[in-house]
């Protein structure tokens, strides 16, 4: 088969990497795929990586020429119409990822999905929305959006278009032959009830991981510990984010359930963007250690190796890959119950889980994970099996050639 995957950045941060292993798992399973990229100042020269944007372009936009480029040849404009051409190219299947309208329009999606079957990935829920990514209980979607509560949060700007947005949804998505991975249930469930989805085939495949990836042989290795930077004789907590300061990415939670947590004996890592604006907010009784934002995949590997606990609250995820990752590498998860959280996450079996999205109810879990070390433990050895067993990169892949076929067989 030939694929063409669609995302708008090569590297970020989780959905990023499940597409790279998407995309190398198809190429060592004999496939060929082509990883088409719409953003970002450099991308790797081969491994199948196309840019939607010229290379010689892409520098000079995050350059002093940023405005000059995009006067003379408008990034948006120019990814569209690439986009566009994937309809007549020789690709069977067109796969996107992370598509909210910016490296091309609804009205492409449409165009494409005439001419090939067209997979999309719902990492979000943008695409049955007026373009917020998750409603969090707003049902105004079923009707017409409007007069929204989310404007300022990306990637709704300050001008409400959300009821715009959602009329052009319907005009061009609603009727087309789109087929839709869910990560989680909650996912696949809003889909098949919103306006757009009702008529879109629906299929939950869960979001996988390469397990060799992340260790855990060393997690309570002192002299390990030591070569981070660590406490070896704390206990490591980790917060690991893409932006503290972005609201969904959760941290106010997070504070709260700090504050109101003792700091005797434990140490909180921080890695992310705007990570001292997170430490500035942790209360300074704790021992605190500022990792910055982490981009080698092999540092934030061996921090999630050496920590005790993942600390969790992010409310827009729906099949984090964070936690999964923490899991891998034996972390006892502490998480609010965000969508498909819980579809990962068994309480006090492979982690433990808030009732609610609260500072209070993830204080109550933190508690509990810190009051039994044994369970912990515990936590950490069953998850390890559940990505192994079911969260897999393996399973991931396998599942979506298994897709592939069938859409092709009815071509």
């Amino acid at each position: 088969m030939k694929i063409a995957l669609v995302n708008d950045q090569y590297h970020s941060g989780g959905v990023e990497a499940v597409v790279r292993q998407l995309h190398q798992g198809l190429r060592a399973a004999g496939h060929r795929s082509g990883l088409h990229v719409a953003w970002g100042r450099t991308y790797p020269k081969d491994d199948g990586v196309v840019p939607l944007y010229p290379r010689l372009l892409s520098r000079l936009d995050h350059s002093r020429y940023h405005d000059l480029v995009e006067a003379m040849a408008p990034r948006p404009l120019w990814t569209d119409r690439a986009f566009r051409k994937l309809a007549h190219s020789s690709h069977q299947i067109v796969h996107v990822h992370n598509f909210q309208g910016d490296y091309a329009s609804v009205e492409s999606l449409a165009h494409v999905a005439r001419h090939k079957p067209v997979v999309w990935t719902f990492h979000d829920l943008w695409g049955i929305t007026g373009g917020c990514l998750d409603p969090h209980g707003c049902r105004r979607y079923d009707d017409a959006c409007g007069e929204c509560s989310s404007l300022g949060q990306w990637p709704l700007g300050n001008e409400d278009v959300t009821a715009t947005q959602l009329v052009e949804k319907l005009q061009h998505l609603a009727g087309a032959p789109l087929t839709i991975v869910a990560p989680s249930s909650r996912v696949a469930e809003m889909v098949q009830a919103s306006q757009a989805g009702r008529g879109w085939r629906v299929v939950q495949i869960p979001t996988g991981i390469d397990p060799h990836q992340f260790g855990f042989e060393r997690k309570r290795d002192p002299e390990f510990r030591k070569s981070l930077g660590l406490d070896p004789d704390a206990t490591i907590v980790l917060l690991a984010t893409r932006n503290f300061k972005e609201l969904g990415m959760g941290f106010e939670v997070m504070k709260e359930a700090l504050a109101a947590t003792d700091p005797r004996g434990l140490q909180i890592v921080v890695a992310g963007q705007s990570s001292i604006f997170a430490i500035n907010r942790i209360p300074e009784e704790f021992s605190t250690v500022d990792c910055g934002y982490v981009e080698d995949r092999n540092r934030i590997a061996l921090l999630f190796e050496a920590a005790d606990i993942f600390l969790f609250s992010s409310s827009d995820a729906n099949f984090p890959c964070s936690i999964l990752e923490a899991m891998s590498a034996k972390c006892c998860v502490v998480a609010t119950p965000t969508s498909g959280v819980g579809e990962q996450i068994q309480h006090r079996k492979s982690g433990c889980l808030a009732f609610r999205f609260s500072g209070a109810s993830l204080t109550e879990a933190l508690a509990e994970a810190l009051a039994h070390p044994e369970m912990r433990i515990n936590c950490g050895e069953n998850a390890r099996c559940r990505i192994e067993e079911e969260f897999s990169e393996k399973v991931m892949v396998s599942r979506h050639i298994e897709l592939y076929q069938s859409l092709l067989a009815v071509v």
